[in-house]
């Protein structure tokens, strides 16, 4: 069934009212969602989603979670694909979803930890009372006075001290034993409530989606939405045998996302539209002078919200009710040290709680932005934690520069209908079956399409630039396969020849590509005449040279051959140049360039032969 109402929520121009009130979130139902197909452009994905609900009569609240907060709110378009139900709104949110259970456990390690602590100090100051005791010991070297100790009077006093600072000592040593042992404790416990901070600040992004349904009944939705993280550059693998003409040529592709979701058997889709190019027309503003410079084109900009949330703690555990202001805005921290405000994008954020410094950060950003702050009477901080992954792999490092394909004839009208129409062509690979991309930013090779062709095989020889003979493989109506430019690994009876690439931006009907250097064919340019001679009226200077090309085939099989050579074009009039001898060769005047096909039989070789001049009024030339 076509969808019944496709709307363009443009989330921007409402997410202020996107804190959901108690009063809504009573009707709520929620509805679980499930990625269905997945169109990836050269930069950027658009994600499908399909969701499945039982509505009541009347107007319904669903709520779908589980979204990743890196979406474009502007992108985003939700659907009735079937049920008797009216599309009434959408708002848009971002929530943490498991919060409280992780809040809850990490209010217990922090009551551990603070046990700890109390532990420690207690060890502590027993510690410290001993030293003191130690210290009057040591330091009672006149309790005889001027009478002094009789011989065994002064043995019992001995051996009091040292018993008493032996236990000292022994008594010491178990202190520092525990203080170890619970530091130790308190450090994993630390290590343990961080982690579980971390584990707390995963944002999701909701939709708060009413329906108006005229009757009771099941409601299928659709809803898209477009995520910048995401890419996929082409390129193949040309399988060649021997024994026939066709070439194997598999069409394959590097998709990576890092879009906070991942892809789990889905319908892939490989796009060659880029959607992040403005579409918009270029405008010529008043070009004036004598200041040469051309008005900005100032446009006003609309005011755009973001979500920023986190942890406010000190260097112990989370704190309760400390302070979040920006401007109007402000909340404070639950007995998790949890926050979150929605305050406008560039907005500067205030964070103060009692006998510690306040501290402020500026929140830029799209949709989400993490913020844990550590409040402390000497020096408070404010760590910012991106919800992306740092999306960088192979296709963003190395991604070949993307056109979209136009045709000829831009606009068009027929009849009487005066509006011009837009043709362009989007060209949409499927990849076959079901797909998986994890959010990990790395490359996966997906397998696009197997083809074979039937191409026809030349070697090819450019002996001015190259001793080495090359086997290439020409594709007839190449455009109709739908190639983009690409490396292509090249494989000859299964054994890796080595990369080529595709140019598909050719205007040639026929396409070349370079397969690699046959060994068995041998090819060798040779000046056979250098010379200069000067006129006896000394009116100009002529340069002659005469080439010799020498090919050898070593196979024992037949092969064409085509060579290519050169002899100069003059653009002066007062250089001139003749071809004295073409040697048999095709000629492209304009562009001074000799072709010979050759068909050489085992062990055949050939040799050709072409020489030209070069005459000028004012010096002589290095020709080659």
């Amino acid at each position: 069934m076509n969808m019944k109402t496709i709307n363009n929520i443009l989330l921007s121009a409402v997410v202020g009212a996107t804190l959901l009130q108690p009063a809504e979130l009573m009707a709520v139902t929620e509805a679980t969602s499930q990625i269905s197909s997945v169109m990836v452009y050269p930069e950027g994905a658009m994600v499908s989603r399909k969701v499945s609900v039982r509505l009541k009569n009347g107007l319904n609240e669903i709520k779908v979670p589980l979204l990743t907060p890196q979406l474009d709110q502007k992108s985003v378009q939700v659907g009735v694909k079937s049920g008797n139900a009216t599309l009434v709104g959408v708002k848009y949110d971002v929530e943490v979803p498991n919060r409280k259970a992780i809040g809850s456990e990490i209010r217990k390690l922090s009551d551990r930890n603070m046990l700890l602590r109390d532990s420690i100090d207690i060890y502590q100051y027993k510690h410290d009372v001993l030293d003191k005791e130690r210290n009057l010991l040591l330091k009672s070297d006149n309790i005889g006075g001027n009478q002094g100790f009789t011989a065994s009077t002064l043995q019992g006093v001995t051996s009091y001290v040292r018993a008493d600072l032996t236990n000292i000592v022994t008594l010491q040593y178990g202190y520092r034993k525990q203080i170890d042992r619970l530091q130790e404790e308190l450090n994993i416990g630390e290590q343990q409530m961080n982690l579980q901070t971390e584990k707390q600040i995963e944002p999701k992004s909701c939709l708060l989606v009413s329906l108006e349904a005229a009757s009771a009944g099941n409601c299928e939705l659709e809803i898209q939405y477009f995520v910048e993280e995401a890419s996929w550059m082409p390129f193949y693998e040309a399988r060649i045998l021997q024994k026939n003409n066709s070439l194997h040529l598999v069409k394959k592709a590097y998709v990576s996302q890092g879009s906070k979701e991942g892809w789990k058997d889905v319908d892939l889709l490989l796009s060659q539209n880029n959607p992040t190019i403005s579409n918009k027309k270029p405008e010529l503003l008043r070009y004036e002078l004598p200041y040469n410079r051309l008005k900005p084109n100032v446009q006003e900009k609309q005011k755009t919200f973001v979500k920023v949330l986190g942890v406010v703690r000190d260097d112990k555990a989370p704190l309760k009710g400390a302070l979040v202001t920006s401007g109007d805005y402000k909340t404070e921290t639950d007995e998790n040290g949890f926050y979150e405000l929605l305050v406008p994008s560039g907005s500067n954020v205030d964070y103060s709680y009692k006998n510690t410094r306040s501290v402020s950060n500026r929140v830029m950003g799209k949709n989400v932005k993490i913020c844990n702050v550590e409040l402390s009477s000497r020096k408070s901080q404010v760590a910012e934690k991106s919800v992306g992954l740092g999306y960088s792999n192979y296709i963003s490092q190395n991604r070949l520069a993307v056109n979209n394909v136009w045709t000829d004839e831009l606009f068009s009208s027929s009849g009487n209908n005066n509006v011009p129409q837009m043709l362009y062509r989007n060209v949409v690979s499927p990849v076959p079956g079901k797909n998986s991309v994890p959010d990990d930013g790395a490359d996966h090779e997906m397998l696009v399409e197997d083809i074979n062709i039937n191409a026809e095989y030349t070697y090819h020889a450019v002996p001015k630039l190259s001793k080495d003979v090359y086997l290439v493989a020409s594709i007839p109506n190449w455009k109709d396969l739908d190639l983009q430019d690409g490396a292509v690994k090249l494989f000859l009876n299964n054994m890796f020849m080595g990369e080529s690439f595709i140019n598909a931006r050719q205007t040639e009907d026929t396409l070349l590509l370079s397969v690699g250097v046959d060994k068995e064919l041998a090819v060798e340019r040779k000046d056979m005449r250098t010379y200069s001679s000067k006129n006896l009226l000394k009116t100009s200077n002529k340069e002659e040279r005469d080439w010799q090309i020498t090919i050898k085939n070593n196979k024992q099989t037949a092969v064409r051959i085509s060579v290519e050579d050169q002899y100069p074009v003059s653009t002066n009039s007062d250089v001139k140049v003749e071809l004295v001898n073409n040697g048999g060769a095709k000629v492209n005047a304009e562009e001074g360039k000799l072709t010979w096909v050759l068909n050489l039989k085992p062990g055949e070789k050939k040799e050709l032969r072409f020489s030209y001049t070069v005459k000028s009024k004012d010096k002589l030339y290095n020709v080659e």
